[in-house]
């Protein structure tokens, strides 16, 4: 994963000196900067990485990547955290039928309804972790992610090392992709 991890380093660091030099005029300014990141690399992510995205998915990707790294972590490197984000939230898991998996949630979120339902559907063995019912999963998920934002899926390897997965469609499409 980390010739991977550095390969997205290096074409979200060219996607950004391409998107400077294409906006020297305004010193790089352009609250639309999402949308031109998705146009230039979105085929480079299919050929170089197996990561196919549709545009929108990549503008929403690299926007929900901008936000997680402003509230998470500002000071460290961008195209790092993005890379990280990326991987996290849409890589393939190298051993589906080998991973733990956790959903933390809560009963009366809408959105956690949402990806239990999936899983009973797919028949998947996942731990529910309610976090309004059991502080100690609160506070791994605040640890983890810095706030208690539900759903989110923890996907544990067999060498044991933990992705988190947020966002309720994204783990729903994760699991079907997965698992379906």
């Amino acid at each position: 994963m980390t010739e991977i991890r550095e390969g997205i380093v290096a074409l979200l660091m060219e996607t950004g000196h391409a998107h400077h030099d294409a906006f020297a005029a305004t010193d790089g300014a352009d609250p639309d900067w999402p949308i031109w990141y998705a146009d230039y690399a979105r085929d480079k992510f299919a050929e170089r990485f197996g990561m196919e995205f549709h545009k929108s998915q990549l503008v929403y990707c690299l926007m929900k990547a901008d936000i997680e790294h402003q509230g998470r972590a500002p000071d460290s490197s961008w195209p790092e955290f993005y890379a990280d984000h990326m991987l996290e939230c849409y890589a393939a898991s190298e051993s589906p039928t080998e991973d733990k998996l956790a959903l933390y949630h809560f009963d009366s979120c809408p959105f956690c309804r949402m990806v239990v339902a999936a899983i009973d559907g797919l028949g998947i063995d996942v731990e529910l972790r309610n976090i309004m019912q059991e502080s100690q999963y609160r506070d791994e998920l605040i640890a983890a992610r810095g706030r208690a934002t539900v759903p989110v899926l923890r996907i544990t390897t067999p060498d044991g090392v933990d992705r988190w997965l947020p966002e309720s469609r994204d783990i729903v499409s994760y699991l079907q992709q997965t698992y379906g």
